[in-house]
């Protein structure tokens, strides 16, 4: 900086000579011709021009410069310094003060044109150093970020300690290793104020040390190495550095709300999930036990009274309150795998009529009082799917059907390719889904109030959780599943399944061996 500056210096003097010495030569030339006065003036011109394209000293310089030229060549006796009229002395006087107004406005407006761009580095500095920070979302990527930019707008290495969970500083590297340094940036977290070089507290520290962080917390210290903080223009500087750790302390502090906010709203999520499976637990699974508990009484206390009919109705109540206990169960434990990210898929090329035909088995007892139409075409390919998770979806959607739809009315089943994916439509002819509740029937443990089947009976409760399973399901393929009213009345179920490679080519008169999808 010092070389630089003295060279800067030398070629303003350099160019003063120039410029003077060839306007003096150039009047030289026609000193004959040239009266005095217009000497004066273009020499004159020569000091303004140096003045308006050098420091002050140069212009003082190139004033006395031309006074001593105009005075040596042009000022009878010639090629002497020795002035006989009066007047002369009041032009070398007016060369002079010319030189001294113009040094002094030239270095003013240096001067503010060296503080607006020293602004407009600041601004640059913090317009990026903001840009950059917004796709931080760590702690640590915010500290390299910050010390990336304040390196390249000081010219110097940084690096940012952030507070740990004890409350000391930690990690930050150089500088921070000296014991110097880090007995500053301790006393610059405890205190929130600068420390280190060009202050009064650790003079002697070799950094320059900022408190990182807001009024309403401080989350660590940036150290700048020494250079940064002292010398012209120290003050400027520090504020620009000081502008940068604000700026740094408020997306630290950005990210400790949200940290905050997302762990309250976990809280409440935590809250809500607990008491909606305490609710289905009390209620949804009291309904079969207790079913159960009532036929087995019966069984046990009168079976000697009961007719063969009686005690079989008994019986047959008992295995489908199990059953229905059993998919509540299993529901529930499909939503904790999905939650949980445990739902692994196994895929197997499968004809779609494998999951379909043991979801209808499942169901035989359940759908007893609804006709399913099956349409599925002859030349559907195969599908890569988990045939168990698969045949989990057809029964959730096939058992949400008989739920919302009164005894008689079919459901039909049916598929078709789309391009590279094959849709399966499960529709029934139910009320239908109310208007707005498109998205909300996929919610867990969502129930559409006041719902009632066509004969204005309410439809039976439910976990509210198969619907989500299904969507769980169907992502997990890479599907998508939604509602829409069915073109005969009522709601139609439909997702997708991509058909990401060619599937396999299949001989009818083989037998049944799927292999596995890729």
């Amino acid at each position: 900086m010092t070389m630089d500056r003295r060279e800067a210096g030398w070629r303003g003097y350099a160019a003063a000579t120039a410029t003077v010495g060839a306007v003096a030569f150039a009047c030289l030339q026609f000193r004959a011709t040239f009266a005095p006065i217009d000497v004066a003036m273009l020499l004159l011109l020569a000091v303004v021009v140096v003045a308006a394209r050098s420091a002050r000293g140069p212009a003082v310089y190139a004033s006395l410069l031309a006074i001593l030229a105009f005075d040596f060549a042009f000022v009878p006796p010639y090629y002497t310094l020795a002035v006989h009229e009066g007047a002369y002395v009041v032009t070398f006087a007016t060369m002079l003060i010319v030189a001294l107004i113009m040094g002094g406005l030239t270095a003013r407006l240096r001067a503010e044109a060296g503080a607006v761009a020293a602004r407009e580095r600041r601004l640059a500095a913090l317009y990026e150093l903001g840009r950059a920070l917004a796709g931080a979302r760590t702690p640590a990527e915010v500290a390299e970020v910050t010390a990336r930019h304040v390196e390249r707008a000081a010219g110097t290495p940084a690096a940012v300690a952030l507070r740990g969970a004890a409350g000391a500083l930690e990690g930050g590297g150089p500088p921070f290793d000296r014991p110097r340094v880090a007995e500053a940036a301790a006393w610059v977290l405890d205190h929130g104020e600068a420390a280190g070089t060009g202050t009064a507290e650790f003079p002697d520290a070799g950094a320059l040390l900022l408190p990182v962080g807001t009024p309403l917390a401080r989350h660590g210290v940036l150290a700048i190495t020494a250079g940064a903080g002292a010398g012209a223009g120290a003050a400027t500087e520090r504020r620009g550095l000081e502008l940068l750790a604000g700026q740094a302390g408020l997306a630290l502090e950005r990210l400790a709300l949200a940290r905050k906010e997302e762990a309250a709203r976990l809280a409440v999520e935590a809250e809500r999930l607990r008491t909606a499976l305490l609710s289905s637990l009390s209620h949804d699974l009291r309904t079969p036990l207790a079913g159960i508990e009532g036929a087995g009484t019966a069984l046990a206390s009168d079976a000697e009274r009961l007719t063969p009919v009686e005690r079989r109705e008994l019986a047959e109540t008992v295995v489908e309150e199990s059953r229905r206990m059993t998919r509540l169960v299993a529901n529930l434990l499909d939503m904790i795998r999905l939650e949980s990210g445990a739902l692994a898929v196994h895929r197997n090329w499968q004809p779609l009529e494998e999951p379909l035909g043991v979801a209808l088995l499942r169901l035989e007892g359940r759908l007893a009082d609804h006709p399913v139409e099956v349409a599925l075409p002859p030349d559907l390919p195969l599908v890569s799917v988990d045939e168990l998770l698969l045949e989990q979806v057809f029964v959730n959607l096939l058992e949400n059907a008989a739920k919302y739809t009164r005894p008689g009315t079919p459901i039909r089943v049916s598929a078709w390719r789309d391009g590279a994916a094959i849709v399966v439509e499960v529709a029934d002819r139910g009320p239908g889904v109310a208007a707005g509740e498109a998205d909300a029937v996929f919610r867990k443990f969502h129930r559409a109030p006041g719902r009632h089947v066509e004969d204005g009976r309410p439809a039976p409760g439910g976990a509210g959780l198969g619907l989500t399973i299904c969507r769980g399901i169907v992502t997990a393929h890479g599907g998508r599943i939604w509602v829409e009213p069915a073109a005969g009345g009522g709601a139609a179920f439909r997702f997708t399944l991509p058909l990401e490679a060619a599937p396999p080519s299949v001989d009818p008169d083989a037998a049944l061996a799927f292999p596995e999808a890729p």
